[in-house]
């Protein structure tokens, strides 16, 4: 039987910082590390306020897919997923996957990464060893972030990143194990660099490939959590289905308070777990759901991984029943090997012409192409119609 696990205090497992400033009129080339390591954690000078009257600014696609084609930060070149939450100070946490680093910084990949924004201006956030923000296990098992929510307390602001734990294997860049889900929570001081707080296994190890994938998704709404899973019911499917989760932002780390929708109510078995979406014409392995609007809104691959199109899911429940709205092309893959996948909304971010913002994951099949041109591993914007 698959078991929640609790949240578990404990000292910070890694001191960040945030270091260097990219903005769009001028990539920052020339950023580096500054300082000893003894002094973290510390604030390099790096973005500013949002904005002198605290309103976020309005943008638009090609403006940020400028942004991101000019970044050269030295500890992120390329990096895929990418999941976006808005801190209480207006400054966006993006959370990434595997992620490129500038030759001659070592290791030159990490399992994940952060970068944090302020308007038009990017920081990349640093740990004390130079690696993953979230830790490497000691026996070699990573951690890919699928989903990042930011929770306000009464005794001070948090993120909450949930990740893949992954064995990698050795047959190339698909060889690999999911195991299982765990959660990270970083405080986040107002304009201050993120600290690793809490470290948790939701579900325990297991290569059951029917196993639920649990924080898939997440998204706040009101004074809950929720925590969406997706799974694939068999090695033959396309599409994967969809579960459903809930806690109370002021007490999630406390096992006892969640719940999982069985397909009639809120129960507190996770075994009992039942479908929100079928796996037919079902959603990728990590998805966006996020309350927009007074809605909730799934973005994913229709069929998948390796389908071929973006879709969006509303409803007015966290629950369904699921209205679909076919949203834009994705190729999975072109005949240069180019990959396209893992679509997810970022509906923090206002564009100008009112759509809402998705990025697209982008990698490619040649490992080497990929170290010698990074970019080619860099997510992509679009906008889609507001469910």
């Amino acid at each position: 039987m698959r078991r929640i696990a609790s949240f578990v205090a404990g000292a910070a497992l890694v001191s960040l910082t945030l270091v260097g400033c990219s903005e769009a009129a001028s990539p920052a080339g020339d950023a580096t590390r500054s300082g000893d390591t003894a002094a973290y954690p510390r604030l390099t000078p790096a973005c500013p306020q949002v904005t002198s009257t605290g309103k976020p600014p309005v943008v638009t696609v090609a403006q940020l897919n400028r942004i991101v084609a000019g970044l050269d930060l030295p500890l992120w070149q390329a990096g895929d997923i990418g999941a976006s939450a808005r801190l209480p100070d207006d400054r966006i946490v993006w959370v990434f996957g595997d992620t490129v680093r500038r030759d001659g910084i070592t290791p030159r990949i990490v399992a994940n990464s952060m970068l944090v924004t302020s308007g038009l201006c990017t920081s990349q956030v640093e740990a004390s060893t130079q690696g993953p923000v979230i830790p490497d296990r000691a026996d070699g098992v990573v951690h890919w972030p699928m989903s990042v929510a930011s929770l306000t307390r009464p005794e001070g602001n948090f993120l909450v990143v949930i990740s893949a734990r992954i064995r990698r294997g050795t047959a190339g860049s698909f060889d690999f194990t999911y195991l299982g889900s765990s959660a990270t929570v970083f405080e986040m001081p107002a304009g201050g660099a993120p600290q690793l707080r809490h470290q948790l296994d939701i579900t325990p190890d297991t290569t059951a490939s029917d196993q639920v994938n649990w924080g898939s998704a997440m998204t706040v709404s009101g004074d809950r959590l929720y925590v969406y899973g997706t799974r694939l019911p068999s090695p033959g499917s396309f599409g994967r289905a969809l579960y459903a989760a809930r806690a109370p932002v002021a007490d999630a780390r406390d096992r006892s308070t969640w719940q999982f929708w069985d397909g009639t109510a809120w129960v507190s078995e996770p075994e009992r777990a039942a479908a929100i979406l079928a796996a037919q014409g079902g959603v990728s392995q990590t998805l966006s759901v996020d309350a927009v609007d007074g809605h909730f809104v799934i973005v994913s691959k229709r069929d998948g991984d390796l389908g071929n199109t973006v879709y969006a899911w509303s409803s007015d429940s966290p629950v369904g029943p699921w209205t679909a709205q076919r949203g834009t092309k994705a190729e999975f893959q072109d005949p240069s090997g180019q990959l396209k996948y893992a679509p997810l909304a970022h509906p923090g971010i206002e564009l100008a012409d009112g759509r809402l913002l998705i990025s697209i994951s982008r990698n490619t099949t040649d490992f080497g192409r990929l170290l010698r041109d990074p970019t080619l591993g860099r997510p992509v914007f679009a906008e889609i119609d507001r469910p």
